[in-house]
Parts: C-alpha cells; sequence; structure tokens
C-alpha cells in the first residue's frame, strides 16, 4: 500500500513537471486566447479620399447686382457675397468698388488703396474675402455747369471742343454678405477728365471726376474701423 501511494506521488510530480514544461513554452495565462487579428486592409494616407480640387465657387454677385443696378433700385440689391464674412471684428474690411456711370475712361476710374481690395488676398476666389461693397453713382439731381472748354487739334490742323461740366457722385456702402446699406455720402467732381485724345467727332460733355484721395478719406472710418463680433 506504501508503494502503491508512492508511485502515484511520482506520477503526480511527473506530470507536473511536463506541464510546467509545456507552459514554458506556450504563454500559460489562464485567460483566453486573444481574437485573431484582422486582415481587412486599412487605407493609408495616400489612398485616403482627397478633397476636391478645385474647390466649388462660391457665390459672388456681379457689380450690377450688388449695387442695385445701373440706375439705383433700393429693392433690386443682392449681397454680393452671402457666404463670406460679416462686416465685423478687425481691420482691415477688405472692399469692392463698383462705377456705376459711363462718366469716368479706366484710367481715370475711381480705386481704392491695393490693401483695402480683395483681389490681393491670397488662395483662390479673393472676392469670397470682401466685407464692403462700395457703389459709384452720378448724382443726377446736382446742377452741373460748364467749368472749361476742352479743345483738340485735328490732323487736318482744324479744332474740335468738348465742354468740362461740374459734377457730384453718390456713394452708397453695403454689407457684402448681407446687401444692407452701411453708409451714404456724396462727393464732387475735382479732376479734369478732357480725355489726351479724340477719335472722330469731339462735342458732347465730360465731367469732373473725384480724388482718389478723398474718396479713401471718406471711406477709411469705415474700412479700418473696429467692429464687434
Amino acid at each position: 500500500m506504501g508503494a502503491g501511494v508512492t508511485g502515484s506521488r511520482r506520477l503526480t510530480r511527473l506530470l507536473a513537471v511536463i506541464a510546467g514544461a509545456l507552459c514554458g513554452l506556450t504563454a500559460c495565462t489562464g485567460e483566453p486566447d486573444p481574437s485573431p487579428t484582422s486582415t481587412t486592409p486599412v487605407p493609408s494616407a495616400s489612398t485616403a479620399a482627397s478633397p476636391t480640387w478645385p474647390p466649388p465657387r462660391p457665390t459672388i454677385r456681379t457689380g450690377e447686382e450688388a449695387c442695385g443696378g445701373s440706375a439705383f433700385n433700393p429693392r433690386a440689391v443682392r449681397p454680393y457675397n452671402p457666404d463670406g464674412p460679416a462686416y465685423a471684428g478687425a481691420p482691415i474690411h477688405l472692399t469692392a468698388l463698383f462705377v456705376m456711370h459711363p462718366y469716368a475712361s479706366g484710367e481715370l476710374e475711381s480705386e481704392l488703396p491695393g490693401e483695402w481690395q480683395a483681389q490681393w488676398h491670397p488662395g483662390m476666389y479673393p472676392e469670397q474675402y470682401t466685407q464692403l461693397v462700395v457703389c459709384e453713382y452720378f448724382d443726377d439731381d446736382y446742377q452741373s455747369k460748364k467749368v472749361e472748354t476742352c479743345t483738340y487739334n485735328t490732323s487736318t490742323g482744324g479744332k474740335k471742343t468738348a465742354e468740362l461740366r461740374s459734377a457730384r457722385f453718390i456713394y452708397r456702402i453695403f454689407e457684402a454678405k448681407t446687401g444692407k446699406q452701411v453708409s451714404r455720402f456724396t462727393l464732387p467732381g475735382r479732376v479734369n477728365s478732357c480725355p489726351a485724345v479724340v477719335y472722330g467727332a469731339a462735342g458732347g460733355a465730360h465731367y469732373q471726376l473725384v480724388l482718389n484721395e478723398e474718396l479713401t478719406a471718406k471711406l477709411r472710418p469705415l474700412v479700418m474701423a473696429r467692429r464687434p463680433g
């Protein structure tokens, strides 16, 4: 009987040694085996979907729409860039100027300082950053008068003339995002607009135009204001 117990104990110890050896080769934690790693491929940065390029063009309306037409109609005013920034926060509030009359040739049209213009903003569609729209209208109610006569020499040695007349201009300023009018003022013309050369018949009339310096000074408190928001 004693020999049988001893033999049983030896067998138990042998099995324990074998089990320990096997646990040394394969981790025996008493926990369930982990689930197999997923083999589904994960897209890399290079294969992930890229944004649309070029980006879709934002809604940017024309000067006619933003100003209310060549003959001003307050009911026709539309937001210049309805998805753009509000007229708020720190300056500079980027500004677009539209000349809504035919009396200024290209080189004499009113112009804003370059740093005020959205067209110099980096990126595509810079107009979308515009916060203010300035609309320049000829003031038909102003009593214009002759200032001087523009005289031209013809190719045959003759003379042609045209009148230079006084004028006044109306400026309406709108928030680009909403189309809401934020200011209105008038300025007199002071610049001689007689063209240097006239092709064909002269005649008719030219009008004095606004000095850019005067327009800039009038707009500066709006463009450079620190606004709520």
